[in-house]
């Protein structure tokens, strides 16, 4: 009854209580009010509550949502899609790659990344030919171990301080081989920048103990023998 209102204190407060009754039957009420139309405000509110009910039921909404005409609304679907994880969000925000919103193009990259989402490295590669520089770190969560070259040969093309959230992730990810992380060091060695050599110092004092102690030692290497 208050979702009916006309009036917004009353539909906020009916938003609210759903939320607080928490069941799965308080998401389609709101859903139905969303799709019939809120000021942005709550539409923002109908989103978080949605979020922490976290009901299936409303994945639907969020990639209606993905095509919404304000920006912000568009960012707060994609941090209820990667909040909940619905099957099929890979290809819902794969679209938002093209978004006219630098800030969702950048969002959505990150969010690719936060879902491992493997079958997009490709449209991941292509955001980052065309500037969007977020999609370098999803592209380190996501790329498989043969796709390390692709993103090797980056370096001296793209900002190194943009790559470096990439490399991080490799480092830190379980499923990529003590080799290829190897590999991967003696690479950005070669390299040999300061900016490089700040790097590895900042990634051995920071994530040293997550890393293989062959991957901590090579980089801790790196730091020597890079000049000043």
């Amino acid at each position: 009854a208050l979702l009916a209102s006309k009036e917004h204190d009353e539909i906020e407060t009916g938003i609210q209580s759903l939320g607080l009754i928490g069941t799965p039957a308080a998401a389609p009420p709101i859903i139905e009010r969303v799709r019939a139309g809120l000021p942005p405000d709550l539409l923002e509110t109908s989103v978080i509550t949605l979020m922490a009910l976290g009901q299936p039921q409303a994945a639907p909404l969020y990639f209606e949502l993905l095509g919404h005409r304000r920006p912000e609304v568009r960012l707060r679907a994609i941090e209820a899609i990667v909040v909940q994880k619905p099957s099929g969000a890979e290809a819902a925000l794969q679209k938002t790659l093209a978004d006219l919103d630098p800030k969702v193009r950048s969002a959505g990259a990150l969010a690719l990344g936060e879902l491992r989402a493997t079958g997009s490295v490709e449209l991941l590669f292509q955001s980052l030919d065309r500037g969007t520089f977020e999609a370098a770190q999803a592209i380190g969560q996501a790329l498989r171990s043969e796709q390390l070259p692709r993103l090797l040969g980056y370096l001296g093309k793209v900002p190194f301080h943009q790559l470096a959230p990439a490399f991080t992730e490799i480092f830190l990810r379980k499923d990529i081989s003590e080799r290829d992380k190897l590999s991967v060091v003696s690479r950005l060695q070669d390299v040999g920048t300061r900016e490089i050599k700040e790097y590895f110092a900042e990634l051995t004092r920071t994530s040293g103990e997550k890393l293989p102690p062959p991957v901590n030692r090579a980089a801790l290497r790196g730091i020597q023998e890079i000049a000043d």
